[in-house]
């Protein structure tokens, strides 16, 4: 039993797997991509450059946007560990299960007689590090779950092996 009080290698199947370690690096380049860019921003309110200096600050121009910016390369280094620590996937016999979440843990069971079709997904940057993303659909509404960060071959076998499974049982749900 997980701490979750799930049983994740129950009938069958693997057990629960951790994404592939590169994802890290990823995470890591992605987060820190996105805080300049948004540091980059806050600066050049912060400082006046584009526009007059939008709300009065007793602070000197400069402060506010350079605290954002330690706390944006702060979150950027820290948080991708975290959420590598507590992701996890298994394909089980009759469904997929998926464990993530840092403060809010989710854990989401995907029964595959339920699946109507398996994708995988791939950014610009995730192809520099050849990583992928499964994204599995079911009769709900949106994304079911999402898989991020597998080498892209073992995202592509997941994903044939799941279409297999999906199409196996044509019985009425």
């Amino acid at each position: 039993m997980t701490s979750e009080g799930t049983t994740p290698g129950r009938g069958g199947g693997s057990g629960p797997r951790p994404l592939d370690p590169r994802v890290l690096r990823y995470w890591w380049v992605r987060g820190g991509i996105r805080a300049v860019l948004l540091s980059a921003m806050v600066m050049a309110l912060d400082l006046g450059i584009l526009f007059p200096r939008p709300f009065p600050s007793a602070l000197p121009p400069g402060w506010t946007g350079g605290t954002l910016v330690g706390i944006l390369v702060l979150l950027a280094g820290v948080v991708p560990p975290l959420r590598y620590r507590f992701w996890r996937f298994a394909v089980r016999e009759e469904e997929l299960w998926i464990r993530k979440g840092i403060l809010i843990r989710t854990v989401t069971v995907i029964p595959y007689r339920r699946l109507q079709f398996v994708d995988t997904s791939q950014g610009p940057l995730a192809r520099a590090f050849r990583l992928a993303e499964l994204v599995v659909y079911t009769a709900a509404a949106g994304v079911s779950g999402r898989i991020p960060g597998l080498d892209v071959a073992e995202a592509e076998s997941l994903r044939e092996d799941l279409a297999k499974m999906e199409s196996g049982g044509d019985e009425p749900v």
